[in-house]
């Protein structure tokens, strides 16, 4: 399979990154761009109308979410299928299934159809692909078409869509990306294998496939391995589990969920070793010395002597941004609605808890916060020194008290100079502690050296949730990068200094662009991107980010409404007039928004668009 990296796309001369996506790719035209190119060139003011054969009245299952964790390779049919069907529909688009130990994408059952939000077209187009998806059939029936599709959720434009709970209709997303370049499409291991009414013309009334396929069509027997009085399943070569993360986590070994040869090795190789009689396989036993040695978080009491539900838990790091069990433990623990998504509502609760039990209030849940909602934990009488700075970010270069502070804790010599030996200093404590070593000091090495969390989950500064004023940038604000950066904050960078190869690796040239930039602005031309230089690339994407969060309409008069007549390339008068009136409802009407006349952020963005 050939995998290459995902290029930009440019929207009147912005270049817009994907971010991180590893994609199988279709033979295109060079240059097709992601909103469809040449294909969507032809997408009218109306969508096209989707595919349409003779299907069964029965309907299928819609199984309860199933979970990727397993690490395998190659796209299966079913997202492979679909993907070519939407390309004949609507236009030829740039897709990506398959992506290394990537939740769905890792097992090859989930699909990424790219499509730009940040367009009229787009919009509509992912707005119509997604809601068709989505849709009651004729009987009331929700999610009639993913189901026979076998999709079991969607994520487009910052919404997510859940097959398996479709009440909840179109919720709020906000993961680490917006899901802004392409609809993602996760589907259920009947529907990666084809096996739904869409594919086979006959509904699926029962779950066949929770897990891959072995040869041609032998569906792997899947079984409930028998639970240890651990509260970890006996497991044993053959079989596949997500608990085995965990212990091939501890064990040091490649973590793929299967119980394979390397893994009964190492199970072998550490029963030996530690007095635990030689079963090659995870037994009581052995999880039990795993929880004594603290490889493992303890279930069912274990080494903690509590058998809170928390306790598998404690040597995690969550905090705004995060997802998943770990925070739907959270929430009800402290009396949420447990949705799994830490937003906003839970940091504030969680800030409202931690003042209460004399914890740091940093809205970060580590050890200390999960021992206090288990009761395991007195509350703390004093407030760290390093609290102070848990929201500065550190990194080589840096000068001042909060590298003063950072030194002490590490037992340097606190010259308030962070150099060459400080960032040794905490590169090595980050990796001692789960955190990926990356020398820079932000929320969750704050967080650790407040003794707030221990070895566990590794964490880096999660991005805000989305506001009015979230951009492709927002993520990476409390990003440092330098000559050597690699990744997806240095795409997003590169593709917002202008005229720089987008290939996330910051090289020379990107240096010298990025100190050019520096000077241009007015900032001191180091050559390094601190949230400065990122609030200054910002402002060249988007001109107009001061005032979206600002309401404009006629009579409205002052410094705002010269702004927006500026950009609409009126006299700028600052009174909010018909002339201005009538230039605002044309821009919405170029845009495809309602003509109201009265400018909010989806009006600011639309008019900064057509600039």
């Amino acid at each position: 399979m050939t995998r290459a990296t995902l290029p930009a796309t440019s929207t009147r001369g912005t270049v817009r990154t994907l971010g991180a996506v590893t994609a199988s790719l279709l033979s295109i035209p060079l240059g097709l761009s992601l909103a469809g190119g040449s294909a969507s060139a032809a997408l009218a003011a109306s969508v096209p109308p989707p595919p349409t054969k003779p299907l069964p009245q029965e309907l299928d299952i819609a199984p309860k979410y199933q979970e990727g964790y397993r690490c395998l390779s190659g796209d299966l049919p079913g997202p492979t299928a679909f993907a070519k069907l939407l390309n004949s529909t609507y236009g030829t688009h740039i897709y990506g299934i398959n992506r290394t130990c990537a939740a769905e994408h890792g097992e090859g059952r989930a699909l990424d159809w790219m499509n730009n939000a940040y367009t009229a077209d787009g919009l509509e187009l992912g707005n119509a692909i997604t809601r068709w998806l989505a849709a009651p059939d004729s009987e009331g029936r929700p999610g009639a078409m993913a189901r026979r599709f076998g999709i079991n959720y969607i994520i487009w434009n910052r919404q997510m869509w859940r097959a398996y709970d479709p009440g909840r209709g179109w919720a709020p997303y906000s993961g680490v990306s917006p899901h802004t370049d392409h609809i993602h499409i996760s589907f259920t291991w009947d529907g990666a294998y084809q096996r739904t009414s869409w594919w086979t013309g006959k509904a699926l009334t029962s779950v066949e496939l929770t897990g891959p396929i072995s040869g041609a069509t032998a569906p792997v027997t899947t079984t409930t391995p028998a639970m240890t009085a651990t509260g970890y399943p006996l497991l044993k070569r053959g079989d596949t589990h997500k608990d085995l993360l965990i212990a091939q986590g501890a064990l040091g070994i490649t973590k793929d969920g299967s119980f394979g040869a390397g893994t009964e090795a190492a199970v072998s190789s550490f029963q030996s070793s530690k007095g635990v009689p030689v079963t090659k396989e995870l037994d009581n036993a052995t999880w039990t010395k795993l929880i004594q040695l603290g490889l493992v978080p303890a279930r069912n009491g274990g080494s903690t002597t509590t058998t809170s539900p928390l306790s598998a838990y404690v040597n995690t790091v969550i905090q705004r941004g995060s997802k998943g069990a770990a925070v739907v433990a959270l929430q009800r623990a402290l009396n949420l609605t447990a949705d799994g998504s830490f937003g906003p509502g839970t940091e504030a609760k969680v800030k409202a808890y931690q003042s209460s039990k004399g914890i740091s209030p940093t809205g970060i849940v580590a050890a200390s916060t999960w021992k206090a909602l288990m009761g395991t934990a007195p509350a703390a009488t004093t407030t760290s020194p390093l609290a102070a700075y848990a929201k500065v970010v550190l990194s080589r270069g840096s000068t001042g008290p909060a590298v003063v502070a950072l030194q002490k804790a590490l037992a340097l010599t606190a010259d308030g100079s962070f150099g060459p030996g400080t960032e040794t200093k905490v590169k090595a404590y980050q990796t001692s502690k789960g955190i990926s070593p990356t020398g820079v000091v932000a929320a969750s090495t704050w967080a650790a050296l407040m003794g707030q969390s221990s070895t566990g989950t590794p964490t880096s500064t999660t991005p805000p949730a989305p506001s009015a004023t979230t951009t492709e940038f927002t993520a990476y604000k409390s990003t440092v990068l330098r000559t050597g950066s690699k990744g997806t904050a240095v795409r997003v960078l590169q593709a917002g200094v202008g005229g720089l190869a987008v290939d996330g690796a910051f090289g020379q040239a990107t240096a010298a662009g990025v100190i050019a930039f520096q000077k241009v602005v007015g900032l001191s031309a180091t050559g390094v991107v601190d949230r400065a230089t990122w609030d200054r690339v910002e402002l060249k994407v988007h001109p107009l980010l001061p005032y979206w969060n600002k309401v404009l309409k006629r009579g409205s008069t002052g410094t705002v409404v010269k702004a927006l007549q500026k950009a609409l390339h009126l006299t700028a008068d600052g009174s909010f007039g018909p002339g201005t009136e009538a230039a605002v409802k044309a821009a919405q009407s170029r845009a495809k928004l309602a003509s109201t006349g009265v400018v909010a952020t989806l009006t600011w963005k639309a008019i900064e668009k057509q600039i």
